[in-house]
């Protein structure tokens, strides 16, 4: 079932871009009222201090009386940075966006696996991502987290990348089985799954293929659009506005509509409040050819 969402805009904020978070800040009845302004059943958890018990609970509360779902947590940063200083105040952080998930009774907390360098885990990186030690690692880290924390109900993701063991839906399964804990789910972004022609070509053959590995673990979603880039001998993907792509969005809407629990269908990465308003349009129509509403 979907629960459809995305970022607000409060004042004179910007739109967030590629491994920033989404959350808008500001008064929590005003953040859920703008939400449900928007149409949107689903939001991004607001930029809130772990430490500020008030706030959390206020915001809590707001968004349950608007009816809409806090779908994730995202924490950007590299948690395999190399300094051991900096790697080890990443995961601080990450333990914090969990806690903050599940006090506010959000979904999920996520993050990329990283990369194996100091500095930028999102745009650096390294052969040694896709090893068998970048797997180990993987599943010590998503351990750490769900065992510290101790959740109940707010889950650990990895988001899907394609410079990581995250890369393909058969690597999200073998996580989720290895990881081996009721509070590790799936983040699924269908367009970092395209990372070749022959993906370009086949996104919905690959959201058939997630449903089937780990539907029952697909905790939240991003929606987006991809293009490839023609005429080019090399291969260059980009992100481009919904519908001006070639994911296959029908495909993609069936199958998180066909899943038992809600789950968030969030968008990203676009540039301003008028290519989010006319994005959630396309979704819209798309869903009403589909049957399913928004």
């Amino acid at each position: 079932m979907i629960r459809f969402g995305g970022p607000v805009f409060m004042a004179d904020e910007k739109a967030a871009g590629a491994g920033e978070s989404h959350g808008a800040q500001g008064d929590p009845v005003l953040l859920a009222r703008k939400h449900k302004e928007k149409g949107f059943t689903a939001a991004y958890v607001p930029k809130i201090d772990i430490n500020d018990a008030a706030m959390i609970r206020a915001t809590r509360e707001a968004f349950e009386k608007e009816g809409i779902i806090l779908a994730e947590a995202g924490y950007w940063d590299n948690i395999m940075d190399t300094n051991a200083e900096t790697r080890a105040f990443h995961r601080r952080r990450q333990l914090e966006a969990l806690a903050l998930a599940e006090e506010l009774g959000a979904l999920c907390s996520l993050n990329i696996f990283g990369s194996y360098c100091h500095g930028n885990g999102n745009s650096r990186h390294e052969a040694l991502n896709f090893s068998d030690e970048a797997f180990e690692d993987a599943v010590d880290m998503a351990r750490y987290f769900i065992d510290a924390v101790k959740p109940k109900t707010a889950f650990f993701t990895y988001e899907i990348f394609p410079f990581d063991i995250t890369d393909t839906a058969e690597n999200v399964e073998r996580l989720i089985k290895a990881v081996d804990r009721r509070q590790f789910g799936a983040h699924l972004d269908l367009v970092n799954l395209i990372n070749c022609p022959r993906a370009y070509f086949a996104s919905g053959d690959i959201a058939r293929e997630c449903v089937r590995r780990f539907g029952d673990k697909i905790i939240s979603c991003h929606v987006k659009d991809i293009k490839m880039k023609e005429p080019s001998i090399s291969v260059i993907l980009e992100e481009v506005p919904m519908g001006q792509g070639n994911i296959d969005l029908k495909a993609f809407m069936r199958q998180i509509e066909g899943l038992s629990r809600p789950v968030p269908f969030m968008m990203e990465h676009l540039n301003s409040e008028a290519q989010y308003d006319a994005a959630a349009e396309y979704i819209r129509k798309t869903g009403r050819e589909l049957g399913i509403e928004l």
